[in-house]
């Protein structure tokens, strides 16, 4: 009985240990990209100057340590003006591919997803991913300016 009771408080401390590391696998972060150490520094100017333009309302930011594919996801509110701007800044950046990826959010009370995100994977630190609520109400899907993809060459 001694052991039964002695089983059952290492696998409460073990689970406790383990919902407590991965807590530790993300974090918060303000209006900017965790990119990786050898990073070109050019480049990640270049990305930093249009999220932290302030023409796009910045909501909030997410850096995720889940391995293999470490990320900042970065959150944004604004209408379809101003995510036409948003792409067409993100366009002129040079040796940057984008992503579009089209999702239903959810606005409830577990969770509010912005009407679009932006997301930076080390698994693919030439490309940027953009993620786009097509529950946004602010969002007029039909007037969404898309350019051509891929960009053209220069």
């Amino acid at each position: 009985m001694k052991t039964l009771r002695n089983y059952g408080a290492i696998c409460l401390l073990l689970s406790l240990c383990f919902s407590f590391k991965s807590y530790g696998l993300s974090r918060r972060i303000g209006r900017d990209i965790e990119f990786p150490k050898d990073y070109d520094l050019k480049k990640a100017e270049a990305i930093r100057k249009v999220i932290r333009d302030e023409r796009f309302n910045f909501v909030d930011g997410i850096v995720s340590y889940w391995p293999p594919d470490w990320g900042t996801r970065l959150s944004f509110e604004g209408d379809t003006a101003s995510l036409n701007l948003f792409i067409a800044e993100l366009r002129k950046l040079d040796g940057i591919v984008l992503r579009l990826i089209l999702y239903k959010g959810r606005n409830d009370e577990q969770r509010r997803d912005s009407p679009w995100q932006l997301d930076f994977s080390h698994a693919r630190p030439n490309q940027l991913t953009i993620y786009l609520n097509l529950n946004a109400p602010d969002l007029d899907f039909y007037k969404i300016s898309f350019p051509e993809w891929p960009a053209p060459s220069k």
